[in-house]
């Protein structure tokens, strides 16, 4: 916002008061649409009531759109940069006063997304929709300006392309009507006052001052908003400097104007700062400077992008070209500042350069020592660091005593001290520069504390009569140590004394460092007469099993053990618990305690017994259903797993019936001492049931021979033997002549058996007989019709219609018959026709028709 003097009107002076609101193109959430009218709000400001006339509502004069023109053409991806301009224009007219006034126009919201300022909206709260925006003007008073003087006006409104971590450049400046000398600097933005929106898109008139400012974001400030590495010259009005990480910034430029040396006006301007990610096609970078002066060899590093030209010049007079990327130590004849230049692709319309400057002037070493760590009294600094000869003197020191719950932990004095309020370990910063430039930090971690460290003997037990030496130490040295009471001790002043108590004592020492600091500890010295120890009853154990000796006593760490075999007379250990193998018959141990000259002992006697050995059988094989008589030794007790199908599970001989293969196991245990179970596996292997099989029962060929067929078995036997060329092959042929049974075993290689029947009927063939009836009623007796081949070697098929010709049944299958349904329902009671045709042995085809009775 800004003004122009028009005219004097009587003793009114009238100004023209412009106000520009700019907004990013496009829509959407918190994106307001510029309005059509404004309020320009006018205040006296001795006051802050309004002046005749205010508010004055007007609509806006224009509306502009404006684009970046021009973009580097060596950038990548050139973001697309729009914005808006509303300009609003009001004629005031205020009388003269003294201290003038203020007019004000305010917004309720900004952008939410700032990066350098707190969004301060309030949920559900529609008068705090977020951060708002307040820009005013001053008009001039008599008393510290100037009436009928016009303010400075910045001089573009134009966008400006800033890449995030670059070096950018932006002329911010004003011209002033009058001839006004003009001074720039960053300041507070404004935030808004409570705001209702209105469905007209008029913003509501602005409230009263004062004015508050936004809250700021560290490291950002008014002062600095865009970080300290960006800077505004007082004097041009140009901001430069390296921008910061993307995002969006606010930024508020005041310009003051001075007449005659005394300020008349100063006038602010309020933007938003868009910072992106920009990738140019070249970049040079390296550190902007060598500061730490250790050698006159400096390494200088290449950040620029890779796979390019780079030049270099040191500022000696020396160069080089090269494409390495990696690190160029160039060492310097002389001492001296050297302002050295990278060149990146020089040779392309899209190069770039970077500066460094180089201090050449070895050596800096700094360094520091600290005494006085208790935080009753100050702690001293004394810098220790060593320079050229003094040729280069110190210009700058600052330390930071690493207090991170202050900010005033720092310091500007080359020796300071400082008093710390807790006790901790804190890291101390120490940041030099000498007057040629070289710059150093070193850090060192101290720590602090309530009282000095003091570290002393733990409680311990002590022999009556013997003599005991105390320890008492501190890591900070110089101070004194005193020892109470004054009873049975020799050097109660020195950190080591002896003491020689006859009964229970607490002996404390208090320890005071150079700074007067205390501390103290106290130890409890348990005196004793005599000492105990025991150890476990004398017991058995198994051959070759470890068992773990314990000792108990009554002095726990404090005592020496010492573990002998006394059957070899060697030490075996010297800790309470011990774990050991003892070989047979037996073994003796005993176990020592001492405690100066107080002695203690008790000793264990162990049998050695060997463990019971298990024998389970040797494997075997049975037949399926036969029994298996298990019989295990070596032991006194048995028990035998798994016990399904064993009549006595815990004999050490029981019959078995396994139904299939079983490994069984035998656990074993006896009466001798050695508790051990001892397990032993059999594997009985049980012959599956022989699937004997001597053939479908089957109807035969009166007076023609018939070759019968055994399968199942390694061997086979036929009874009776009546009528069959021989009885003990599996394919035999009988020229029996009547119906008759014979009966086949089958036998397994192990000599396993089964049995089976096969019937043979005789009929005058070969023929196909037929029955005329049958009745499927499920009662076991002619349920099923078919046909009775006999001599017949080959079923063509078997077929049943019924009186209109619907085919009911049909197979091809030997001896298959029809059971009476169709479709899994009951066929009708009636007469139905079929048809069967075969082969008989001769090779004839042989075809039968006729008619069946189905009853029920």
């Amino acid at each position: 916002m800004s003004y122009t003097f028009l005219r004097m009107n009587g003793n009114n002076y009238e100004y023209k008061v412009t106000l520009k609101l700019y907004r990013i193109c496009g829509t959407g959430e918190r994106v307001a649409e510029l309005p059509e009218k404004i309020y320009f709000s006018v205040f006296d400001k001795a006051t802050y009531q309004h002046a005749p006339g205010s508010p004055y509502l007007r609509s806006r004069s224009s509306k502009e759109v404006r684009e970046l023109g021009q973009v580097d053409p060596c950038i990548v991806n050139p973001p697309s940069i729009c914005f808006q301009i509303g300009t609003y224009e009001a004629d005031i007219s205020v009388a003269s006063n003294a201290e003038g006034y203020i007019v004000a126009f305010q917004s309720c919201c900004r952008d939410n997304f700032m990066v350098n300022i707190v969004d301060e909206a309030r949920p559900n709260d529609p008068l705090y929709p977020g951060t708002g925006a307040t820009y005013f003007t001053e008009l001039p008073g008599t008393n510290n300006s100037v009436p009928g003087n016009s303010s400075a006006v910045f001089a573009k409104d134009e966008a400006v392309l800033v890449c995030a971590g670059k070096n950018f450049t932006y002329d911010f400046s004003a011209k002033d009507k009058d001839g006004d000398r003009l001074e720039y600097s960053f300041c507070d933005a404004y935030s808004g006052g409570q705001t209702t929106p209105t469905e007209t898109n008029i913003p509501p008139a602005a409230i009263a001052p004062n004015y508050s400012n936004v809250k700021y974001i560290p490291p950002y400030s008014g002062g600095s908003p865009l970080g300290p590495d960006v800077v505004i010259d007082k004097n041009t009005g140009i901001i430069s400097g390296k921008a910061p990480p993307s995002g969006k910034y606010v930024v508020t430029v005041c310009v003051t104007e001075y007449r005659n040396n005394k300020v008349i006006n100063i006038h602010r301007k309020d933007f938003h700062v868009n910072v992106t990610n920009c990738i140019k096609q070249v970049v040079a970078a390296m550190p902007e400077k060598y500061a730490d002066c250790d050698s006159y060899t400096i390494n200088f590093a290449n950040n620029s992008t890779p796979g390019k030209e780079y030049r270099w010049h040191f500022g000696d007079g020396t160069r080089l070209v090269t494409t390495s990327q990696d690190v160029i130590p160039h060492t310097y004849a002389q001492p001296g500042t050297y302002t050295v230049k990278l060149f990146v692709d020089s040779t392309s319309s899209c190069g770039d350069s970077a500066m460094a400057t180089a201090y050449v002037y070895p050596l800096l070493r700094p360094d520091f020592s600290f005494d006085g760590l208790c935080i009753q009294k100050l702690t001293r600094f004394t810098d220790r660091s060593v320079t050229n000869n003094g040729v280069d003197a110190m210009d700058y020191y600052r330390w930071d005593f690493g207090d991170t719950n202050l900010t005033n932990d720092t310091s500007l004095s080359i020796n300071p001290t400082f008093q710390y309020a807790q006790p901790g370990t804190y890291t101390v910063q120490l940041f030099m520069r000498t007057v040629k430039g070289c710059e150093r930090t070193i850090t060192k971690p101290i720590s602090v504390y309530d009282k000095p460290p003091l570290f002393t003997t733990n409680d311990t037990l002590l022999c009556k009569n013997d003599i005991l030496q105390l320890k008492a130490e501190s890591s900070q040295p110089g101070g004194s140590y005193s020892w109470t009471p004054n009873t049975a001790i020799t050097g109660a002043n020195t950190p080591t004394p002896t003491v020689r108590p006859q009964n229970d004592i607490d002996y404390t020492v208090t320890y005071t460092d150079v700074q007067s600091c205390i501390n103290s500890h106290t130890i409890h010295i348990d005196v004793r007469d005599a000492i105990h120890v025991s150890t476990a009853a004398d017991s058995t154990v198994c051959t070759g099993d470890p068992i773990s000796l314990r000792a108990v006593s009554d002095g726990g760490d404090n005592y020496a053990y010492s573990w002998r075999d006394l059957t070899t007379n060697t030490e075996i250990g010297t800790t309470p618990n011990l774990t050991v193998t003892p070989a047979p018959p037996s073994n003796t141990y005993e176990i020592a305690v001492t405690l100066g000259t107080c002695k203690a002992s008790d000793f264990i006697i162990l049998k050695v017994v060997d463990p019971p050995k298990a024998f389970a059988g040797n494997d075997t094989t049975i037949c399926y259903g036969d029994a298996v008589i298990l019989h295990a030794t070596g032991g006194s007790h048995y028990r035998w797993t798994p016990n399904i199908n064993i009549e006595g599970p815990t004999r050490a001989s029981t019959p078995a019936r396994p139904k299939d293969t079983t490994v069984y196991t035998v656990i074993v245990t006896d009466d001798l001492g050695c508790p051990k179970e001892v397990s032993d596996d059999i594997k009985v292997s049980v012959v599956p049931p022989v699937p004997a099989f001597a053939g479908n029962d089957t109807i035969v060929i009166k007076n023609q021979p018939f070759q019968l067929h055994a399968t199942g078995g390694a061997s086979y036997t036929w009874t009776p033997a009546d009528g069959l060329n021989s009885s003990t092959i599996p394919d035999p042929v009988t020229t029996i002549n009547k119906d008759f049974t014979y009966r086949l075993t089958a036998y397994t290689v192990e000599g396993c058996k089964g049995t089976d029947d096969i019937h043979l009927r005789f009929m005058t063939g070969p023929e196909i007989y037929i029955p005329t009836a049958f009745s499927p009623n499920g009662d076991g007796l002619n349920d099923k019709f078919r046909p009775l081949p006999v001599g017949i070697v080959r079923m063509d098929f078997f077929r049943v219609f019924d009186r209109w010709g619907k085919l009911m049944f049909s197979t091809t299958e030997y001896m298959k018959g029809w059971d009476g349904t169709v479709n899994g329902k009951p066929a009708n009671v009636g007469t139905y026709a079929w048809v069967v045709q075969g082969e008989n042995i001769k090779g004839e085809t042989v075809l039968r028709k006729g008619t069946v009775t189905l009853v029920k």
